[in-house]
């Protein structure tokens, strides 16, 4: 199930023109053999399932999408999340033989800057959750 919410919403984030070549889920491979400057990363956590019917199994997940806007300043990384924002906040995804509900905002952390790297690269990390019932 996990696999399936996973891929609606990296297509959905990919739908985005800027950011279709740039969406990563943990592992950020070279471009031309340079390690990358401008990137999103997404990790998505096992969620948390409910039990939704009075007699059954638990049918109701919620999953939580943490997605990394990585750039080489502070505003790139957050025009980054600006356009991740664009494509996730109200958007319903699309999950075979499920019902989500829309896409809501749970968390987000200042713009930092990761100077264990070089050249330092800055990052706006926001969360994301979609809860999804048996169809």
């Amino acid at each position: 199930m996990i696999r399936k919410h996973k891929a609606a919403y990296l297509a959905r984030l990919r739908e985005d023109a800027d950011l279709a070549s740039r969406v990563f889920e943990g592992d950020v491979p070279p471009l031309n053999g340079e390690p990358r400057n401008r990137y999103v990363n997404v990790y998505v956590n096992s969620g948390v399932r409910r039990v939704e019917r009075f007699m059954g199994s638990q049918s109701e997940a919620t999953f939580t999408y943490t997605v990394h806007s990585v750039s080489v300043s502070a505003d790139a990384a957050q025009e980054l999340s600006d356009r991740v924002m664009a494509q996730t906040l109200d958007h319903v995804l699309i999950v075979e033989g499920r019902v989500c509900r829309r896409l809501i905002h749970t968390n987000s952390q200042p713009t930092a800057i990761d100077r264990d790297i070089s050249p330092p690269l800055w990052y706006a990390v926001d969360q994301f959750d979609v809860t999804s019932s048996p169809a």
